[in-house]
């Protein structure tokens, strides 16, 4: 990881340096804004509507809230005014940075390179909000590589903006910084990397074979993952498993993303899970990013175990096996293959897995109960 100083550029700070996603319409009285990439259509006041057309005529901010001044209203308010109708528009991708706005940062920023299964991967932080970000994607980093792809990070305002090799993918709030980051490197990872089919999954290891557990948002994935861990497991991933033409599996080594309802429930098996800094994800939920030590080299290995996961409260820990069109199912909900449809092929490699792998449903409510059944399982 680098700290760097770029070097002064001429000021252009004049420029509103916007890119506008939406269009204004006005119908009966009522401005309309509609936004293509989401199809959806917000409805603007007459105050919103004026600073939609002066940013669309290249107003900067500070010119807009001076012109709104003008109007009687207190210079403050309209400041307020423009930067919460900017924070929302940005916030839902009807405006974004224009690349102008790189020449106009004079401020340090933070850079690593990461290796993500099909690319390396260099990100640039701005130094105000590097970290924990960057902490987060550590157990990644290589040094001396050459990048493939570039990740920007541009501070704007309240906003943090994505651009990736100079292009604006989205904006988001600095807490959100390290998820927005994870699930751009996802993304590389789907788009670069040689695989057959992507499984929804945490992939553990045990006996040089993988384990996935599957289930649906809930099912307590991570949570499980991260106590058979310290139960011995080795860790390979906790998103997404990839599988090969083989059926072999890799893990995308990604710390697990710890939610906040299951700290008290880990803090057992990882004491320091309460200094490890708290993150959000768009949706505002507080997560923490736990990587364990226990990671495993990321080389194809053949799947030995599938379990689906129900986590139910109150109930007794029970471990059966299941039969194929279940098992089908159950991995057939989250997966995905290259190129967005699942193939054939790919039906062809789930099926044979399910041949030469145990399949299992785990019913529990309990952590202890449930790691126990497991390291029964997979011995």
């Amino acid at each position: 990881m680098t700290n760097q100083t770029p070097t002064q550029s001429p000021d252009v700070s004049g420029l509103a340096g916007f890119v506008m996603g939406g269009r204004l319409a006005r119908i009966r009285n009522q401005s309309i804004l509609f936004g293509p990439s989401q199809q959806a259509l917000f409805a603007l006041n007459d105050m919103g509507a004026d600073i939609w057309r002066c940013l669309e005529d290249g107003l900067s901010p500070e010119a807009i809230a001076s012109e709104i001044a003008s109007r009687g209203i207190n210079g403050h308010q309209a400041v307020e005014y423009v930067d919460a109708a900017i924070r929302q528009w940005e916030r839902l991708g009807l405006i974004r940075l224009s690349p102008a706005w790189f020449a106009t940062s004079s401020l340090d920023h933070v850079s690593q390179v990461v290796a993500v299964p099909g690319a390396h991967v260099r990100i640039v932080y701005p130094g105000a909000h590097a970290f924990p970000a960057a902490s987060v994607f550590r157990h990644l980093e290589i040094g001396g590589a050459v990048a493939d792809v570039v990740l920007e990070l541009v501070e704007h305002g309240q906003r943090i903006h994505l651009f990736r090799d100079r292009r604006w993918i989205l904006s988001c709030s600095p807490d959100e910084l390290a998820v927005v980051v994870k699930g751009q490197l996802l993304t590389e990872v789907l788009e670069r990397s040689t695989y057959e089919l992507a499984v929804h999954s945490a992939a553990l290891l045990q006996d040089d074979r993988i384990l996935l557990l599957c289930g649906s948002p809930g099912a307590g994935k991570t949570t499980l993952a991260l106590g058979l861990v310290r139960a011995g497991f080795g860790f390979a991933g906790d998103d997404v498993t990839l599988l090969d033409s083989l059926g072999h599996g890799v893990g995308i080594p990604f710390a697990p993303a710890v939610k906040a309802g299951a700290w008290p429930i880990l803090a057992e098996y990882y004491p320091e899970l309460d200094a490890v800094p708290v993150c959000r994800r768009p949706d505002r939920r507080r997560i923490r990013y736990l990587a364990p030590k226990e990671f495993v080299s990321p080389s194809p290995r053949k799947v030995g175990w599938i379990v689906l996961l129900r986590r139910r409260a109150g109930a007794s820990a029970e471990l059966v096996t299941v039969d194929p069109v279940d098992a089908l199912r159950g991995l057939l909900n989250g997966s995905f293959s290259l190129g967005g449809e699942l193939t054939g092929t790919a039906f062809d490699l789930l099926t044979e897995i399910i041949r030469s792998a145990d399949v299992f449903c785990l019913t529990y409510s309990r952590l202890p109960d449930a790691i126990a059944l497991l390291q029964k399982a997979c011995r």
